[in-house]
């Protein structure tokens, strides 16, 4: 059974855990200044895409079937997949408010998400393929400290960036007569990433931390297109118009030096 992740549910996941975590704040609060210094982290985890629609409006060129002017609407439903990233940052030795250490990090993330099926219309047809992620981003991190020996410290944050999106989404009726694809979403684009963060980080070591964070990542301006590609054909259908949008659940390790 697949379930799908929504925003509101990612602020619960992991937000009240990490700031039940954080409540002794009040109380144990020390007149200390963190260590800062480089670090990098590597995560992996599942990401859950949302299903998304791409709208656009017919122009067949060759001999791509359609009619010109008629809507082009294309609903992609997806699975959970992989997600790793990969990043380099530093923490700043200061605690803002006395309470709230901050990092900055630039970061890449891979992203797969299988295509679990979809319709063109609201028509009947079989989809399959899958899409690829990739994001560079720039990352702000606030931990939350509240002691100088403290092994367990929440945080939040989040990252603009860009995303270059490259859809593999084919499909063909589902009228018992096709059985290869005859369309496809197609041609990669960039575009406006913007992500959130929640989360815990496990002290191991004066160097090691282990991390567990739950991500909302919306990618938005994106454009591709419809392509007829029966019996072998490339042919031009439409332009189309929207967005990615995903929860990811990942966990890791980050060294400082």
């Amino acid at each position: 059974m697949t379930i799908k992740i929504t925003p509101r549910a990612l602020a619960i996941a992991l937000a009240i855990p990490a700031f039940a975590v954080a409540a002794p704040a009040a109380a144990q609060s020390d007149d200390f200044e963190p260590e800062g210094g480089f670090y990098v982290s590597v995560q992996a985890g599942v990401t859950s895409p949302s299903d998304e629609t791409f709208t656009g409006v017919q122009d067949p060129q060759g001999v791509s079937p359609g009619v010109a002017g008629a809507p082009a609407s294309v609903e992609v439903e997806y699975d959970e997949d992989f997600v790793g990233t990969v990043a380099v940052g530093y923490r700043i030795p200061k605690r803002i408010f006395g309470l709230f250490q901050p990092s900055v990090e630039v970061e890449y993330s891979y992203a797969e998400a299988d295509v679990s099926g979809g319709s063109f219309n609201g028509g009947n047809q079989i989809f399959g393929g899958s899409s690829e992620v990739n994001t560079f981003s720039i990352n702000y991190q606030s931990d939350i400290r509240w002691s100088e020996n403290q092994r367990i410290i929440p945080f939040w944050g989040g990252g603009v960036g860009l995303a270059d999106v490259e859809p593999g989404v084919a499909y063909f009726p589902d009228n018992g007569v096709a059985t290869a694809p005859t369309f496809a979403v197609t041609r990669s684009d960039r575009g406006f990433s913007l992500q959130s963060n929640v989360g815990l980080q496990f002290v191991l070591t004066d160097n090691i931390e282990l991390q567990g964070r739950v991500r909302y990542q919306r990618v938005t301006g994106l454009d591709f297109e419809r392509t007829f590609v029966g019996g072998g054909a490339s042919a031009f259908n439409a332009d189309l118009e929207g967005n990615f949008e995903t929860v990811s659940f990942l966990a890791g390790v980050r060294y400082r030096f």
